[in-house]
């Protein structure tokens, strides 16, 4: 009897796309939360709250992806025990070894996969989330302009904006003190809010006129046309937009070049805790594989239960180490983690030797 392999394709992903879609807003928890925040407190619109989301679950896919493989290789080798199909395998001649060595090839390429992830894609979506942070912080001015609304939250200016399209202000007119005996007004066919080198804000007007009136005379005394015209506000924003990559935000040729020049502690645990996810789904494959022997349960939903439950349990584990090394400050202290779990993959195996 040869291994049904496209069987086993179909209850892996089965398994693996339902717990990728519970892990995903399991993970994007916290996000959200902070997305409240900053749509309350500052200026994000959809395209912005879209680019958070993605990046968001780009940041949390190393976890997601290899919880989610854990889940799935619990969860499909014991439905098959569930329905005695590992059995009906193992008296055709079709050992576990054989079914565990179709599994191996999962576990390489999802660590390939772990290691673009980890290395690359995370790190480049931490630090585009945080820029995109900073720019709705930097766009916050813009709630100060409000359609056909006189906006005075600029000392000795009045603004009244007529439209808002798109953060582009339409049929635009301002007003304010010149002197001791002069009043400007100028108005604009349209205008957008810019962000000098000093951090200042100004806006950009086109089409427009400057007309500048005398109190005493009550006349006007000169006017002016303009194509373009850069209106400098009283409201400075100190912030750079270019910021340096937390360690977290490096990728993997950042944080060797880093590592070799300094000896930063944080480095070696993102470094040492980024090696050890590559190896995950090596150590989830054999775990996930003796644990779904052993599981006597019966009902779809239940087997996926226990395999989600059991993935944030592994989790946890990584957690509690990369808090020892925080509390204890010795790097070297993460390694007790993957040495948890390669002696959890033994002893679970040595128990399910007479099974495969």
């Amino acid at each position: 009897m040869n291994l049904k392999t496209k069987y086993l394709y179909q209850e892996f992903w089965n398994f693996f796309f339902l717990a990728l879609l519970i892990f995903i807003l399991l993970f994007m928890t916290r996000p959200l939360l902070w997305l409240m925040d900053l749509i309350i407190n500052h200026f994000f619109t959809f395209t912005t709250v879209s680019k958070f989301f993605l990046y968001s679950i780009l940041e949390a896919s190393p976890d997601i992806i290899v919880l989610s493989f854990f889940t799935a290789i619990i969860g499909t080798i014991a439905r098959m025990n569930m329905d005695r199909e590992y059995w009906i395998f193992l008296i055709s001649g079709i050992s576990g070894r054989h079914i565990l060595k179709f599994f191996i090839i999962f576990g390489l390429i999802f660590s390939f996969l772990e290691f673009w992830l980890c290395f690359f894609v995370a790190p480049s979506s931490s630090y585009k989330n945080r820029l995109l942070v900073k720019q709705a912080r930097l766009d916050e001015p813009m709630k100060m302009f409000r359609a056909k609304s006189l906006i005075k939250e600029f000392p000795g200016i009045s603004i009244y904006v007529n439209d808002i399209r798109n953060k582009n202000l339409h049929g635009i007119y301002i007003s304010y003190r010149q002197g001791a005996d002069s009043i400007c007004t100028i108005t604009a066919e349209k205008g957008t809010i810019q962000l000098n080198a000093n951090g200042y804000l100004s806006l950009l007007l086109k089409n427009g006129s400057i007309d500048t009136y005398s109190i005493k005379k009550s006349r006007l005394i000169l006017k002016t046309l303009f194509e373009t015209y850069s209106f400098l506000l009283p409201y400075r924003i100190v912030s750079n937009l270019t910021p340096q990559p937390k360690p977290k935000e490096m990728n993997l040729f950042l944080l060797l070049n880093n590592a070799l020049k300094h000896s930063d502690s944080t480095l070696l645990l993102i470094i040492f805790k980024k090696t050890f996810f590559v190896l995950l789904p090596i150590f989830y494959l054999f775990i996930g594989f003796y644990t779904g022997i052993k599981i006597r349960i019966s009902g779809y939903l239940h087997i996926l239960g226990i395999g989600l439950l059991l993935g944030l349990l592994s989790y946890f584990v990584i957690l509690a180490g990369e808090g020892i090394v925080h509390k204890t400050g010795n790097n070297y202290l993460f390694l007790m983690v993957p040495l948890v779990f390669f002696l959890l993959a033994l002893i679970l195996r040595k128990r399910s030797l007479n099974v495969i």
